[in-house]
């Protein structure tokens, strides 16, 4: 009896449930609720302050992909956005922009992936955002890649002194490198958790965006969301109050030409000197026209290994292990006009100046340009409030440009862009040190002073200064200081010397050049009289110069190779280029003391 009421239990139980389960499988669970319009493009297309962006997406095609598969978060220009970029760029409606910058306008404002406001503020480049990690700055990821993406780049190649150099005239050679674009560009995303977690004030947005920041609000670049999450079937649609234009990235800044506006000549060196190319074989493979027997360009991957990031490339940084093309990684750039950085080529780098100076500046040691060039590049955005700033513009350093000069602030894809119509030089170019490091016969000097880092000590130095370098001519003919390359390219290497006491190539350390180079550069003692003077190095001996007979010395008289066996006379010869702080006299010989 048990058993059988058991058994009429589950039976009544299994009715109940069976009855229950299709009556809710008669539900269609995917039905769209009526508050719903559909996907984005639909979305937009209802929005009765959206029709010009409407427009832009259909006359851009990008209607159809929107609205058919993916998903995707869309900032959308409103309408009076939309009549201020047509008022501002002088085009009589949406069909009067050009077809390719209307394409490129519509792809940048659309992100990969859904992203409400929420989201937008909490997401990291290694994932969410969670309670542990919060104070971190890679945790508050800022950028996104939007969905436009550069073509392929030709590059043309001219081959010198066994290094593959880009030049930017095409006539001149018939040789060419196509490169392969990797990443989409990236766009900012502004909001308080990021910006307070940086220290970046308003004043800093608006270097860059001309508006200020406003606590509360979040921007896509310069845009302010004015109405957020507004959903869509595959995704998210933002409101904004500006049009964006398309970010460039540090490459696309320096060869862009503009009205008494150039940067071409900086980006010219870049290109000679620091490029370095790859073959990319699996993007080679990848293109369309390899799987029909057709004859395709070799991809290459192009690097530039000795700058802080590479010009061209839009991802900047390590994306981390979630798969979010979100990005925490920006860079900074400053860059002279042509006209400015032409003025000190012509008149303090290279022969034009009327010195033994350089022959061009195509013909310059990498050391050289990575005081000229690569010191330009930094490893965060540049921001007035930041020390990246003050180190370029405030401080008394041998960087320290005039802030008066900047003529453009840029907030680019991969960079922050600083754009100086006037360039002040590093000052190892414009005090005592100038002529070692601008004359080629002072090489092997310069790249002493460069080794022991003790540039800095001497040009910066705010005193009468009396410096006195050795040729490399002098130098070699009694072998008192012999460069060993460790690796060329990296511009690594040592010293050693031919010691004539016991004579033997020894090797030379830091220390001991550093004491003898800052034994030939010091200050006159003061309150001397009669022909002969002292002056006390920067390591605090004395040299003695008789001026009635041009003869200088230590506390030993000159020898040939330091503290050598056979003495000698030592003459100081005048180096006249101007310094400003003090005088450079050629000598053949070190001081002993």
């Amino acid at each position: 009896m048990n058993n059988l009421r058991t058994h009429l239990f589950l039976l009544s139980f299994l009715i109940f449930l069976f009855t229950g389960c299709e009556n809710y499988s008669r539900k269609d669970i995917y039905e769209r609720p009526e508050w719903l319009p559909g996907k984005l493009y639909t979305t937009i297309l209802v929005n009765e302050n959206l029709s010009m962006f409407a427009e832009c997406l259909r006359l851009s095609g990008l209607d159809t992909i929107i609205d058919v598969s993916g998903s995707w978060c869309v900032f959308a220009p409103s309408d009076d956005a939309m009549k201020q970029y047509l008022a501002e760029n002088h085009y009589s409606g949406i069909s009067s922009i050009p077809a390719d910058e209307l394409e490129r306008i519509a792809k940048f404002h659309i992100i990969q992936n859904p992203w409400s406001l929420e989201q937008l503020q909490s997401l990291s480049a290694f994932g969410w955002r969670t309670g542990s990690g919060t104070d971190d700055w890679y945790s508050h990821a800022y950028k996104r890649q939007t969905i436009l993406k550069n073509s392929n780049e030709k590059y043309w190649i001219k081959g010198v002194n066994n290094k593959e150099r880009i030049v930017t005239d095409s006539t001149i050679t018939k040789s060419y490198k196509k490169v392969f674009v990797q990443s989409r560009k990236n766009a900012p995303v502004f909001y308080d958790d990021y910006v307070n977690i940086n220290e970046i004030s308003s004043s800093d947005y608006s270097f860059y965006f001309d508006r200020n920041y406003e606590p509360g609000n979040v921007y896509f670049a310069g845009a302010k969301i004015i109405e957020a999450d507004i959903l869509a079937e595959n995704g998210f649609l933002h409101i904004v109050d500006r049009v964006v234009q398309p970010m460039l990235n540090a490459k696309e800044m320096l060869e862009r030409e503009m009205p008494n506006e150039s940067y071409k000549l900086f980006l010219e060196m870049v290109y000679w000197y620091y490029p370095f190319f790859e073959p990319n074989m699996i993007a080679t493979n990848n293109q369309s026209g390899v799987r029909y027997g057709e004859v395709v360009d070799t991809l290459w991957d192009l690097n530039y290994p000795y700058l802080v990031f590479a010009p061209h490339v839009e991802q900047i940084g390590v994306e981390g292990p979630a798969v979010n093309e979100t990005f925490a990684i920006h860079k900074g750039l400053y860059a002279p006009t042509d006209k400015a950085f032409k003025k000190f080529i012509d008149n303090i780098l290279t022969i034009k100046s009327g010195y033994p100076h350089w022959r061009d500046y195509k013909s310059l040691p990498r050391d050289i340009t990575d005081i000229i060039i690569a010191s330009h590049f930094k490893d965060e955005p540049v921001y007035p409030s930041k020390s990246s700033y003050k180190r370029i513009f405030k401080w008394n350093n041998g960087y320290k440009q005039d802030e008066s000069a900047i003529i453009r602030s840029e907030f680019g894809s991969n960079c922050t862009f600083i754009g100086i119509d006037s360039y002040t030089p590093n000052r190892v170019f414009t005090s005592v040190t100038g002529p070692v490091f601008l004359r080629p016969n002072f090489s092997l000097f310069r790249q002493a002073l460069l080794y022991c880092d003790i540039e800095d000590d001497i040009s910066y130095k705010n005193e009468d200064l009396y410096f006195f370098p050795i040729s490399d001519q002098a130098l070699k003919s009694d072998s008192s200081l012999i460069i060993n390359w460790i690796d060329k390219e990296k511009n690594r290497y040592n010293f050693s010397e031919f010691n004539r006491k016991t004579e033997k190539i020894e090797s030379l350390s830091k220390n001991k050049l550093k004491k003898r180079i800052l034994n030939h550069v010091g200050t006159l003692v003061p309150n001397q009289s009669g022909n002969t003077i002292q002056i006390k190095t920067l390591d605090g001996k004395y040299i003695t110069w008789d001026q009635t007979n041009n003869t200088i010395q230590g506390k030993y008289p000159c020898t040939i190779g330091y503290n050598g066996i056979t003495v000698t006379t030592c003459t100081p010869v005048q180096l006249s280029e101007p310094a400003d702080n003090g005088e450079t006299w050629s000598v053949n010989h070190w001081f002993n003391f």
